[in-house]
């Protein structure tokens, strides 16, 4: 009986023991966190407007600043997709992580436009599909910073029809 005891006991801490731990671990992982310092829209791809800030093609999406300071630099990170085929559109890497200098007041809602004229190679016929935005890092006017890293509060665009082929 006492051998019984002991393998049961050696049974649940060796193998009972770590997986409620990573139960529990992944409960709390799954968390609500605190939202970011701002609201941001889906982005759009804008091509062949008459604009000063671009020619062929160029980011676009509006952003409120919930902080409170001034943000003055927001660098994004996405990825770029043809429209028609959802694949690659160019020979290199589609995926950017571009620094726009704005200003942007506390409660301010701004549009925010950034051309990928430098980017590309090929005026696009159609707008590109862009996947997995997000503002990677934010930088207010006194200096202090907000990162988003790993794209946690990311939109998708592509994620049923390219993921989960």
């Amino acid at each position: 009986m006492k051998i019984l005891q002991n393998n049961l006991s050696l049974f649940f801490i060796t193998l009972m023991l770590p997986a409620i731990i990573a139960v529990l671990s992944a409960g709390c992982a799954m968390m609500p966190q605190d939202p970011p310092p701002f609201v941001v829209t889906k982005p759009i791809c804008r091509i062949n407007e008459q604009s000063y800030e671009f020619t062929y093609a160029a980011l676009s999406f509006g952003i409120l600043n919930n902080g409170q300071e001034a943000i003055k630099q927001i660098t994004v990170s996405f990825s770029l997709f043809d429209s028609k085929t959802q694949d690659n559109p160019f020979i290199g890497s589609n995926v950017f992580e571009i620094v726009k200098q704005e200003t942007v007041q506390p409660g301010e809602n701004k549009e925010i436009l950034i051309s990928l004229d430098k980017y590309i190679y090929t005026a696009p016929a159609e707008p590109y599909l862009i996947d997995f935005f997000y503002i990677s890092k934010i930088t207010y006017t006194n200096g202090s910073v907000s990162q988003d890293k790993y794209g946690t509060y990311s939109t998708r665009t592509l994620i049923n029809s390219r993921t989960f082929k």
